[in-house]
């Protein structure tokens, strides 16, 4: 079988022309063979186009399991393939999640004992860092402190893997939320690397979802975590309904005049003076993507877009959204209106100015950092995101184009 799933990975990226290719079989119940079949296995292979164009296996596995029920091994083996082809890509960079482990509650328990076990500390918006680009993962003796309750496994939400370490997140008690320590997540995250990044974005999100779903949204009666923290059901015999986390989505995109010579960027009333950055705004029921990114444009600034196409998304729990990026093309001629609710100013800028911007270092949606660029330089006429967001990925997508002729 694993002879079958390497050649099979191999021939799929060959033939289909895909950068890779992931093949799985074995055996994971009762089928065809309804008898006598008492444990399973899988066989999974990852094949990868290298930049020569050259196909070959990136990894490969045997996957056992002890038991014959056929829908809980199709589960572990789907779970596992999709890891596997994770690790094969990013050579175990990222939060490897582990849903399977979410339902069994005596595995979590063990983890969360281990000395592996790190934990990841909340406070409101805030989260606990070591130093501006690194989070702090605590070993359970040190996350204690941070907790009048004892710190286990329930305390808050199992969140995955990471950097071969099994890794809980909890609310800290109100007492030690004021430990120097906590920053602000929306805007230290950027700073972290790949991983920690992940695991900052996906323990912000769980724990806001958990701050916010102590009621039933059926019923109105309390409710109880359970599947490692990642599911809410309702205590009421009645009722019982379950919830889940859950994303809003919303649009985020970088509008270029029609030359391309410019682009536009606006500032909110939450942003530190001078900074400007992309319009954004979120999805209404029944409406596109595409649609979206049109109406708050035209809601925002007055000025008509189209050319709209998708480039990427970031996860975004500030509290619970996915940022859908998007580029589009409007007129730069167009006398703006603008919601003045949401904006305070808009402007068409060139690459120049955004250029200059670009070199400004450091977390400059906080406003101290902003003042101090800004003092340190005072002829910036324009401070932008800072990297590793989704819209400083965009702003610098559209410097790195031509103008058009």
């Amino acid at each position: 079988k694993l002879d079958w799933t390497r050649k099979t990975a191999i021939q799929y990226c060959q033939q289909m022309g895909t950068d890779y290719a992931i093949a799985e079989g074995g055996a994971a119940g009762s089928s065809f063979r309804p008898k006598g079949l008492t444990t399973g296995f899988s066989a999974i292979a990852v094949a990868a186009r290298n930049e020569h164009g050259v196909v070959d296996i990136l990894h490969s596995a045997i996957v056992d399991s002890s038991h014959a029920d056929r829908v809980k091994n199709m589960e572990l083996f789907a779970s596992t393939a999709g890891r596997e082809l994770l690790k094969a890509i990013t050579r175990n960079d990222g939060l490897d999640r582990r849903v399977e482990l979410r339902t069994d509650a005596d595995a979590l328990a063990e983890l969360a004992k281990s000395d592996d076990a790190r934990f990841v500390v909340i406070a409101g918006p805030k989260m606990l860092f070591r130093s501006d680009t690194e989070l702090a993962l605590l070993p359970l003796a040190e996350a204690q402190q941070f907790s009048e309750k004892p710190v286990d496994s329930t305390t808050g939400a199992f969140l995955g893997f990471a950097k071969g370490l099994p890794l809980f997140a909890f609310e800290a008690s109100t007492s030690a939320a004021d430990d120097e320590g906590f920053a602000d997540t929306r805007t230290q995250a950027p700073f972290l690397d790949f991983t920690e990044n992940q695991v900052s974005l996906c323990a912000t999100g769980i724990m806001t979802w958990h701050r916010n779903s102590k009621f039933c949204p059926k019923c109105g009666s309390a409710t109880k975590i359970t599947q490692g923290g990642h599911c809410s059901v309702c205590i009421n015999d009645d009722c019982g309904a379950a919830s889940f986390p859950r994303n809003d989505p919303a649009v985020i995109v970088a509008v270029s005049s029609r030359d391309n010579s410019k682009i536009l960027l606006a500032r909110s009333p939450r942003h530190p003076e001078k900074m400007f950055t992309t319009l954004a705004g979120f999805v209404e029921c029944g409406e596109t993507f595409e649609d979206a990114v049109k109406r708050e444009v035209l809601e925002e600034s007055g000025v008509d877009v189209d050319e709209v196409r998708y480039i990427k998304s970031q996860p975004w729990p500030f509290p619970q959204s996915s940022m859908i990026a998007f580029r589009a093309v409007g007129d730069a001629d167009v006398p703006f209106q603008l919601d003045e609710e949401e904006l305070v100013e808009a402007r068409w800028w060139t690459r120049e100015e955004v250029r200059r911007a670009c070199k400004v270092q450091g977390a400059t949606m906080r406003k101290e950092v902003a003042e101090k660029a800004l003092k340190d330089d005072p002829s910036l006429t324009l401070l932008v995101p800072p990297k590793r967001v989704v819209a400083r990925e965009l702003i610098e997508a559209w410097l790195a184009e031509s103008e058009v002729s």
